[in-house]
């Protein structure tokens, strides 16, 4: 998540949340936001510019056609670049735009207990976090809910291997009456007997 350079350098330091200031994202937001209106006219300019080859091809040869035909490929190649460069600066407008709301917040959050768990997430991924989050202008107590919910997945989630996923359904299924502990136990067998045969091919 690239941002200003000024805050970025603030990145590695534990704290980092607290010494960046509001009028330095607003900065930076103000930044982003150009450079996503000078980003757009770009793609509206390419896209016209693809409109007028196509229409220069009509009625001309299929020689013709076809170099108009490589021409138009190209800028729509250059479109999809850009529009992948546009989508990156939406998220990154939306993770500066929220950071610049917990900043706001700051007071309020830390009475809660909440900017603690906060400022623990590493930067990078707050900043990844905060680009998908989604607030509304409501009231505190309505956005603190989110910001509850976002910090639940944060030190909620663990990552499940593919293997303990499936003895952790298994373990549904016979608490949920839907297979016998016994039927678990050979498919349990089968798995420890086809790795023993696995290794015996293997040696």
């Amino acid at each position: 998540m690239g941002i200003g350079d000024s805050i970025r350098r603030r990145l590695g330091g534990k704290s980092w949340l607290e010494t960046v200031r509001p009028e330095e994202l607003e900065k930076e937001l103000l930044r982003v936001d150009n450079q996503i209106e000078a980003l757009g006219r770009e793609i509206q300019r390419l896209e016209a510019k693809k409109k007028e080859l196509f229409q220069e091809g009509i009625g001309k040869s299929n020689i013709e056609k076809m170099l108009l035909a490589e021409k138009i490929k190209d800028l729509d190649a250059e479109v999809k670049m850009k529009l992948k460069e546009y989508n990156r600066l939406m998220k990154q407008r939306r993770a500066l735009s929220n950071l610049l709301r917990l900043k706001k917040w700051e007071d309020r959050l830390k009475e809660k207990g909440v900017w603690e768990k906060i400022k623990s997430i590493d930067p990078e991924k707050l900043m990844a976090i905060l680009s998908e989050a989604q607030w509304e202008d409501r009231s505190f107590e309505e956005n603190l809910d989110r910001i509850n919910i976002m910090l639940t997945r944060e030190f909620g989630s663990v990552e499940v291997d593919e293997s303990t996923r499936e003895i952790l359904e298994l373990w549904e299924k016979v608490e949920n009456s839907e297979l016998e502990p016994e039927k678990v136990e050979e498919k349990l067998s089968v798995r420890i007997g086809e790795k023993e045969g696995e290794k015996k091919e293997e040696a």
